[in-house]
């Protein structure tokens, strides 16, 4: 049953019931403030047989379409508010509110969209605010088109356990509605593939191994207090949402035309959540006249090869990546960990690569991932800058195709063990802010972070020692 437009329900009523009713009973209905109607509160000194049916009632309204006690954490559920009932006025006609709807056929239309879902995606889909934009926007969807915007744009917008909640769903929506029809299912088919991906993902493994309860078996960590503990604690499992986050905010804030969306899209359909992880952080950080060219490196990049550029560049933003493992003389184990790189750091390394691809070639970059690959996270910019630097500098040791390698003999182990060395002082530093320092004593490097590099590399030693 639809909504009624008229107070024609109100006319069932008989005389001598609204009669009585007008001379022995009163009765309100109260509602919230707020457009997501919480609770009702009636108030009756009659059977509740006495007073103006809800013409909405036909709709299973109370059941389906209000507030129920499972609504997802972080953002509000949308039900139909209505107006009070006036016993006195028994043919007065009601008004209701549904989100930014009044008008009883919009109402309607947009519960016809509710209503092409099932199970819990009609759930998520309630937590959508009912408005002109998203109405215009859903009804040029298919129903599996439908399904996969709603599981997508409630997973980016639900409020995730420790982070700070960012519904964004309203800026996604205006987003999308300005795409066209072909754009439109593009991205909604990317958006259902990074779900996938996110939910393919696992946890990264430590390499000093866990106890029974999950935990790694390190003596202390050390880490910045600016960190966010949550994000880099390798036990966050984060990977699976931000992925969609990111290519989220990727659409709502980058400037792409729809030709470079839709080729974006065809190359993160193809890719793995690393994979896919790296393009998004690049394609958000480059320059808006750089967009091509990314999406020419994309072109000429083997997804299936090893090393990968862009599962190279994932590691980034991930925080396991830059975190450092070393190894005690009683062989216990402590670690450091840093924050991920800052925009403006990653910037200037996506644009070094760029540069490297349009002077040099992807072959080249291929031979460098080679020796670069295995090395920590924090010091890929430096290696590539340094690279770069010496090959405008002296252009006559690069002709050979073993050139690159032989820079990286000469210089990789020099950049990566004074990188070491201010990894390990931090441990010191930290420790010795502590209630009740550990006995640290000497170092080696162990590893880092999910890259797994080589077990029991010695570090240089220490430059100044432990207080």
């Amino acid at each position: 049953m639809k909504l009624p437009n008229t107070a024609q329900t109100q006319q069932l009523i008989t005389h001598n019931t609204l009669e009585k009713s007008a001379s022995t009973s009163s009765a309100t209905v109260k509602v919230n403030d707020s457009e997501a109607i919480t609770d009702y509160v009636i108030a009756i000194e009659q059977p509740i047989s006495q007073l103006a049916p809800d013409p909405f009632r036909g709709r299973n309204i109370d059941f389906i379409y209000s507030p129920d006690l499972n609504p997802i954490l972080g953002m509000k559920k949308y039900g139909i508010g209505s107006s009070p009932i006036d016993i006195n006025k028994p043919f007065a006609e009601r008004s209701y509110k549904y989100g930014e709807f009044t008008n009883p056929d919009d109402i309607n239309a947009f519960l016809d969209q509710v209503d092409r879902l099932d199970g819990e995606l009609k759930n998520m889909f309630q937590h959508l605010k009912p408005t002109a934009e998203l109405l215009e926007l859903v009804q040029k969807m298919s129903d599996e088109e439908l399904a996969a915007f709603t599981q997508f744009a409630v997973t980016t917008s639900r409020h995730q356990f420790g982070l700070e909640n960012k519904n964004s769903s309203e800026q996604l929506i205006s987003s999308l509605s300005k795409l066209s029809s072909d754009a439109l299912s593009s991205t909604i088919a990317t958006m259902d593939k990074l779900l996938q991906q996110g939910n393919d993902y696992k946890k990264p493994v430590s390499p000093i191994g866990e106890n029974e309860h999950g935990n790694e078996t390190l003596a202390m960590i050390s880490m910045p207090d600016t960190i966010s503990w949550f994000k880099s604690n390798y036990r966050a499992n984060m990977a699976k949402y931000e992925l969609a986050n990111d290519y989220a905010n990727l659409l709502m804030e980058k400037t792409l035309s729809e030709g470079q969306l839709i080729q974006l899209n065809s190359h993160l359909s193809e890719t793995t959540l690393e994979q896919s992880s790296g393009i998004i952080d690049m394609m958000s950080l480059v320059k808006t006249h750089q967009n091509d060219d990314v999406l020419a490196m994309l072109n000429e990049v083997d997804k299936d090869g090893e090393p990968n550029l862009f599962s190279y560049l994932a590691q980034q933003t991930n925080y396991q990546a830059n975190k450092q493992y070393y190894q005690m003389d009683n062989g216990k184990f402590v670690a450091q960990q840093d924050n991920i790189s800052s925009d403006s750091n990653r910037r200037e390394l996506y644009n070094n690569i760029l540069n490297a691809n349009n002077d040099i070639g992807m072959g080249w970059i291929n031979d460098a991932l080679e020796q670069f690959t295995g090395t920590p996270a924090q010091i890929q910019n430096e290696l590539w800058q340094t690279l770069l630097d010496d090959k405008e500098k002296m252009p006559e040791q690069f002709t050979r195709s073993d050139s690159v390698e032989a820079w990286a003999l000469k210089n990789i182990s020099r950049i990566e063990g004074a990188f070491h060395v201010t990894q390990m002082n931090k441990i010191y530093d930290y420790n010795s802010e502590q209630l009740v320092p550990e006995l640290i004593g000497k170092l080696s490097f162990y590893s880092s972070g999910n890259i797994r590099s080589s077990a029991a590399s010695e570090a240089p030693q220490l430059a100044k020692n432990q207080q």
